[in-house]
């Protein structure tokens, strides 16, 4: 990794970051998940908490299957010779302090793909993960995005009577590794949502009460993370794991708190087992195969989902007719989608792609239409009142519609403000806070009139 300043294509602000170029799975195990992950360069502005991915040249290495390969993002527009040259310049750092009996002839012939998702697929069938493979990973994924839809929980019961021979145990480590890739974007609202109704689904599923022991433990262990807070630090972290009770426990936190099982976790866990003696070390290197395990499909579930987002935006920007092919997809679109849209926007734009950008604008706005269009009156309500520039402009619309303002508008404000609140986006959280306190009392008024 090196350091550098970056510009936030959001607000401006100029910052520092950590650039990751280099996975060598041989130094470093967890450099393989965060590679299949792709978050290893997307950084957040410190002022407006804008996600973006930073493009940069990249190289992965794995000596175990003597794999090699490069790959130059093509919206860099860098001429070959630079390419060469900065891939060379990686290469040497690569190799250089590798002992003498490394030194293979695959390094001499780095394999270099055109796409990023090329690379990782490269990856995947070097570990045996056939494309059928991913294919029936994508179809429990597209399962789950069912369960996340259903309108009630009659129509829960009933897809869970339906696919019951599909929920295995498989698909109930995908959906638990959904709800870390929610809480890790910060939606801990949803997170918390997605976890109710995956408890429902464990509860009535034929494999219920054998899975259920597992939901209620990662709802206490999630419920524990939840109340350090800030308080929840790297080390802290990862004294719970290895003093955790039980194999199932130490895979919870994994689970849940994926960001912390970094470089640093795995170096300080092979210095303790080497410390050890000998049947601490032996229960240590069990825990750190199954951090492993976890660390590996907890990556994989996100690579799909972002395979799946990437597959729906193709769908759109060919689509003839884009609200109906919006309407067709609205189960895939959620926040991995979003943030897909949006790093392929930056990346038209960095490209020079103006007519593409313009496009995958249009789509971000009729995805928004569309949802807006489709939300109960309530939300709608909310929604406009949140959408002036200004503070006093939606202060003044609230005391205009006071008359639209029922106990069951007030009641959604205070949803909303809770998911805001809980998903760290406090000024919009704030300001309507202030619209509902201002929105009551001009109902209160207007019933003494």
């Amino acid at each position: 990794m090196f350091n550098t300043p970056v510009n936030c294509p959001q607000c401006n602000t100029t910052f520092p970051a950590q650039i990751e170029q280099i996975f060598d799975v041989g130094r470093d195990p967890a450099a393989k998940g965060r590679f299949l992950r792709g978050r290893s360069n997307v950084l957040t502005c410190p002022r407006c908490h804008f996600q973006f991915a930073v493009a940069t040249p990249v190289v992965y290495h794995d000596p175990a299957k003597e794999l090699l390969m490069t790959f130059v993002p093509m919206e860099l527009g860098l001429p070959l010779p630079e390419q060469e040259r900065m891939l060379g310049a990686l290469t040497k750092a690569l190799v250089k302090g590798m002992p003498p009996e490394q030194m293979k002839g695959y390094l001499l012939r780095p394999a270099a793909a055109l796409t990023l998702q090329g690379m990782i697929d490269r990856v995947l069938e070097a570990d045996g993960i056939t494309k059928e493979m991913l294919e029936a990973q994508r179809a429990k994924v597209g399962l789950i995005e069912q369960f996340l839809s259903a309108p009630g929980e009659e129509a829960l019961l009933a897809l869970v009577k339906q696919h019951d021979a599909e929920l295995d145990y498989t698909f109930f480590d995908l959906f638990t590794a959904a709800i870390q890739a929610a809480a890790e974007a910060g939606d801990r609202a949803g997170a918390e949502k997605m976890l109710a109704i995956r408890n429902k689904v464990v509860e009535n599923s034929s494999l219920g009460e054998q899975s259920g022991q597992q939901a209620a433990l990662f709802e206490t262990v999630a419920n524990e993370l939840s109340a350090l807070g800030d308080k929840l630090t790297p080390e802290l972290f990862f004294d719970m794991v290895i003093k955790a009770d039980t194999t199932d426990r130490a895979v919870a936190l994994v689970t849940l708190a994926r960001p912390l099982v970094d470089y640093n976790f795995f170096m300080k866990l092979t210095g303790l087992i080497n410390q050890a003696p000998d049947a601490e070390r032996a229960r240590l290197q069990k825990l750190r195969e199954e951090i492993l395990g976890t660390v590996g499909q907890v990556d994989q579930v996100a690579q799909a989902q972002g395979q799946q987002a990437t597959s729906v935006l193709r769908r759109l920007l060919e689509a003839p007719d884009l609200r109906q092919a919006i309407t067709e997809n609205i189960q895939a679109i959620d926040n991995a989608f979003m943030a897909i849209l949006s790093q392929n926007y930056d990346a038209a734009l960095k490209a020079g792609r103006k007519d593409v950008a313009e496009r995958l604008q249009e789509i971000g706005d009729a995805i928004l239409a569309v949802i807006r269009e489709a939300a109960p009156p309530e939300i709608k309500l909310i929604n406009e009142l949140l959408s002036f520039d200004t503070e006093e402009d939606s202060l003044a619309a609230a005391k205009n519609r006071a008359a639209e303002i029922t106990p069951q508008v007030v009641a959604a404000m205070k949803e909303v403000e809770a998911e805001l609140q809980a998903s760290d986006r406090k000024e919009v959280a704030d300001r309507l806070g202030k619209i509902r306190v201002v929105a009551e009392r001009e109902a209160m008024m207007a019933k003494w009139r």
